[in-house]
């Protein structure tokens, strides 16, 4: 054992569901138990960095809840992207990788020359060969994690045990999590808003439905079905998709709460779902970001009518600031850049393997890179730090165009991105060029563009994250 580790079984009654799937069920005392046999396999010679499979499987859920128990730090790979795999492991060089997967990319790598192991409750794995080097992890660190990477790469994200505690707690508080609640991983949890959900509902007592499928499919409703689950989390493009299902209020009459996260949704989509769960359950919107180890801010449903549009408060334990170029604070209703403060900011950015030794070097204040304003102590976006320009001398800010450009097109599910060149924006719409007559017809004045700077194009389909938000980097 570390110095420092986190236990996110350490709530609720040892006979009470920890984890489920369509095949077990494992009750507090059990999964600690099975923990307890992983960590001992990782053994007791020092911090590691451990890369584990498929989170959202029984075994891999295991591997990450052991590694925290233990004190070491902890990367996730989800089933659904292996392909950067080779990448990580050879800038990261844990000490120990879990899974098939895992295993095979290792193996193409000198670091991790030998045999493989078997894992109790997990499968196979295989430790960095004796002799090459790799700094320890500093104590505090307790996750590695991706950002999404929509406006830019994704980054790593170096998070400590305190942080991912207060966001549990903070989201627990926030949403009011009952121990008698079951989650399902609706969303992937190498990135952070899926995580956010598991971390949560464990450290508050309550139980995991664990599932790879996705709210879109019949399968992830019948594995609820099963699990018997009362919460969802769901991104904005799977909200928009879930809404257009026949059998949609069948589906939600079981949930108690459905959070919301992941980018801007439409206030009338957020409304509608709002009134499909109002008979059984609520809904809470979220905003974050990974470098804040989740969610920052959430707009509960007593808010939701009064401050439509907006993202809401803090979440228990954060502080929302706005501030101006020069970095002081903004006037009281001006907008600005978003700074969060609080417990669950991270300790920095990681490139490489050293870097995961690094101290903490944003002591609890995180410069968000979105543009917002507070009114009445609830905050409201209005798009990000970098996607403002000049066109001509104007200012332009982006992200109102896309807004501007979506509600044109009748607030439809299509999406606009928008990219830049000297004195030009250009204007991604998703669908056919019927989409772009329809564009110019409501008048292309009302886009915020100076004259003649605008180009429009149509596109089949927009590159998206994982998380749904459209790929800025992908598009030319």
């Amino acid at each position: 054992m570390t110095p420092q580790a986190l236990d996110l079984l350490a709530r609720g009654a040892d006979d009470a569901t920890a984890l489920a799937d369509h095949t077990q069920v494992l009750t507090r005392a059990r999964a600690r138990e099975k923990a307890d046999d992983i960590a001992r396999f990782l053994g007791d010679d020092g911090k590691q960095l451990v890369l584990v499979e498929a989170p959202r499987s029984v075994p891999g859920a295991l591997a990450y809840l052991a590694a925290l128990r233990a004190g070491h730090a902890v990367m996730l790979v989800d089933a659904a992207g292996h392909g950067d795999l080779p990448a990580f492991i050879e800038r990261l060089r844990p000490d120990v990788v879990m899974g098939p997967a895992c295993v095979r990319a290792a193996g193409a790598s000198p670091h991790y020359r030998g045999r493989t192991d078997d894992v109790p409750h997990v499968g196979v794995a295989r430790r960095r060969a004796a002799g090459t080097r790799a700094v320890p992890p500093a104590p505090e660190l307790a996750l590695v994690a991706r950002t999404s990477g929509s406006t830019s790469e994704g980054r790593l994200v170096r998070l400590s045990y305190r942080n991912l505690a207060g966001n549990a707690d903070a989201i627990a508080a926030a949403t009011g999590i009952r121990t008698s609640d079951v989650v399902a991983t609706s969303l992937r949890m190498d990135y952070s808003f899926g995580l956010s959900l598991f971390n949560s509902h464990l450290a508050a007592g309550a139980a995991v439905g664990l599932t790879e499928a996705s709210p879109t499919t019949a399968r992830f409703w019948a594995d609820a079905e099963r699990s018997g689950v009362t919460c969802i989390g769901m991104v904005p493009s799977t909200v928009r998709f879930v809404l257009e299902a026949p059998d949609l209020r069948t589906r939600m009459s079981r949930l108690r709460s459905v959070l919301v996260a992941g980018g801007p949704l439409q206030a009338r989509h957020l409304r509608r779902l709002r009134e499909t769960v109002a008979a059984s359950g609520s809904v809470f919107y979220m905003y974050g970001q990974t470098e804040a180890t989740a969610r920052m801010t959430c707009l509960p449903p007593a808010l939701a009518a009064e401050h439509e549009g907006s993202v809401g408060v803090p979440v228990p334990g954060g502080r929302i600031e706005i501030r101006g170029p020069d970095g002081t604070p903004a006037e009281p209703g001006r907008p600005g850049e978003v700074y969060y403060r609080g417990p669950n900011v991270m300790l920095g950015y990681a490139r490489t393997r050293d870097d995961l030794a690094l101290p903490d070097l944003l002591r609890g204040v995180l410069p968000t890179g979105d543009v917002g304003r507070l009114e009445d102590g609830v905050l409201y976006l209005e798009g990000r730090v970098d996607r403002q320009i000049k066109v001509l001398g104007e200012r332009v800010n982006l992200d109102a165009v896309e807004a501007a450009a979506m509600t044109a097109l009748g607030g439809t599910t299509v999406a606009a991105a928008v990219l830049t060149e000297p004195d030009e924006v250009h204007l991604y719409v998703e669908g056919g060029p019927d989409r772009l007559d329809r564009l110019r017809a409501q008048g292309l004045a009302n886009l915020g563009v100076p004259p003649g700077c605008l180009r429009l194009r149509a596109v089949e389909h927009l590159p998206r994250t994982p998380s749904g938000k459209v790929r800025y980097l992908s598009l030319s």
